[in-house]
């Protein structure tokens, strides 16, 4: 359960939750969890099963693929508001696509994967947020692949 000091208003930052009623956010208030992490952890791991939408609501994460390996590649670096993890949650069993990693302390609201569905579906216009944000994320992979073509 969340703490007194999250306020659900919180995540109307972030596109996902933008349209969502006040009614609808304090239904939900008891899905959400509140987790914090120092610099230099991993939130999440490329490859794990994934269980959870996270909401970046203080500090600075980056999104790594082949965390610590060699070749290991930053594909983006996320600030507030931003969110990651809805790819795995739209598709049971999905795998974690990438590692992130945080740069700085770090304040997050998560949402697990039940509770976001039955959002969803009562709510869907979350989906065309996550659609666009998915396309974001594909046209920007495609320039990182584009870019590294042309090196």
């Amino acid at each position: 359960m969340v703490s007194n000091e999250f306020r659900v208003t919180t995540l109307r930052v972030i596109p996902l939750f933008q349209t969502l009623s006040e009614e609808t956010l304090e239904e939900l208030r008891p899905a959400f969890k509140v987790q914090r992490l120092g610099a230099g952890e991993v939130v999440v791991r490329e490859g794990d099963s994934a269980d959870r939408l996270y909401v970046l609501v203080d500090g600075e994460v980056q999104v790594v693929k082949n965390y610590l390996a060699q070749g290991a590649q930053t594909v983006d670096v996320l600030t507030p508001p931003a969110f990651f993890g809805e790819m795995a949650l739209m598709e049971t069993g999905e795998l974690r696509s990438a590692t992130v990693v945080t740069s700085e302390p770090c304040h997050f609201v998560t949402l697990e994967r039940t509770a976001f569905r039955t959002v969803l579906l009562k709510n869907p216009e979350i989906s065309l947020a996550l659609l666009e944000e998915a396309f974001r994320r594909i046209r920007q992979a495609n320039e990182l692949i584009s870019g590294a073509e042309e090196d």
